[in-house]
Order: C-alpha cells, then structure tokens, then sequence
C-alpha cells in the first residue's frame, strides 16, 4: 500500500474527520464529555468505520510505516501530517510543529496563520486542532468553521455544537507574543512555539516564523 494519503481523499470523508477530530483536544463544556463521546452524534455504522480505518491506515503495517497526508504550499513551504500508531505528528518544512496524542503538543499556529490556510483544500480542517485562540477569537473562528463542517456528509446536521467542542480545545491561557530576532511565541504548556519553557525548540520556531511571516500573514 502506498504510504502517502492524498490529500484529495480527504474530501466529503465522513470516517476520516470523524476519527481525526477524536484526537482532538475539544469537548463539551456543559455536558462535561471529551470530544470522541460528542462525536457519536455523527452517526456511522461501527463495524464499516473499523474496516475502513484499518485498511485506510494500513493497521496491519502502521507501526513500522504510517501513513501520512502530504504536500507543498508553496515554494517555500511544505506540510506533511503522520498518522502513528498512538499520535498523529505534525511538520512544516520537516520541521516538527505539535502532535495529537497522550504527550500531545498543540497550539503553533495563530488565527490569522490557520486562516491563511483557508485557500488550501482540506489543510484549513488538518491544521485546526494545532491553532491557539484568545476566548474572543471563538467568534472569529466559528462560523469558518461550521462552513467546512457543512461539507462533510453527516457532520452538517450538528456543525455548530461540533465547532463549538472543538474550539473549546483550541483557547489558551495567554496570547501570542512577539520577541525580536525569534518572532511569534507564546508560554502554554505543551506548545512547540513556547521556547520559554522548551527552549530545545527555538532554532526551528525562530526558521519557522520568518518562513510563515513571508508565506502567510500579509
């Protein structure tokens, strides 16, 4: 089976957002539920869900070789998402940018970086549970995203109590901050971008903000 996942198989894939979205930080604040419970409102046939995951990812080979959604932006800038066997990785540039998972790190992209995104197919709904948002931004972001959500076969009917799960994920402490000669950071727990805490990772976030910089944000 070829490694790579087209990025174009992604499109109207009810299983897939489904299973991605699961990984998800998000949840139901009222009902106090993580996201995977919240999504059983998007109903799909157990038994046809686990057959296609298996054979999409390739269980029988994933621990060794996982499959990966791959491509390039721009000239500049190249994205690649890993689906291991307990987490999925996230890269910019072969550079490691966060990963959904038991030690998940999220919170690299701000608002404005994921909604430059929007004019790629599929990569606005791939990089949003990497985004980190301020309360008032939910806002901001919520109807962009029930407008993707509108997409997906059966996720329609309750895009906007998903959106509401996910972006409950997504808000941090503290905002983004600008450092001279390094760029955008922030000092969430568990964020690549948060160079104060983890500073192995400020080379490759220092690189990375000034390619975003010039390839996203005007």
């Amino acid at each position: 089976m070829n490694r790579q996942i087209e990025i174009e198989e992604l499109s109207q894939n009810t299983f897939f957002w489904k299973y991605y979205f699961c990984w998800s930080r998000g949840y139901d604040e009222k009902e106090e539920i993580n996201i995977d419970e919240a999504l059983e409102i998007v109903e799909t046939n157990e038994t046809e869900a686990h057959e296609w995951e298996w054979k999409f990812f390739n269980q029988n080979d994933i621990e060794e070789n996982p499959r990966y959604v791959a491509g390039k932006i721009n000239d500049d800038l190249n994205y690649a998402v890993e689906f291991a066997e307990y987490e999925i990785n996230f890269f910019l540039n072969d550079i490691y940018i966060g990963n959904l998972g038991g030690h998940f790190e999220s919170w690299f992209f701000t608002l404005d970086e994921l909604l430059a995104f929007e004019k790629y197919s599929n990569l606005f709904l791939l990089f949003l549970p990497m985004v980190g948002i301020q309360e008032n931004e939910k806002a901001v972001l919520k109807p962009i995203i029930v407008k993707h959500l509108n997409a997906i076969p059966k996720f329609e009917a309750h895009s906007e109590y998903i959106s509401d799960c996910i972006l409950n994920g997504l808000v941090m402490q503290s905002p983004f901050v600008e450092i001279k000669d390094i760029g955008l950071t922030n000092i969430e727990n568990h964020s690549v971008r948060n160079i104060t805490d983890y500073p192995r990772y400020k080379e490759d976030v220092t690189k990375l903000n000034k390619i975003l910089k010039n390839n996203l944000v005007p």
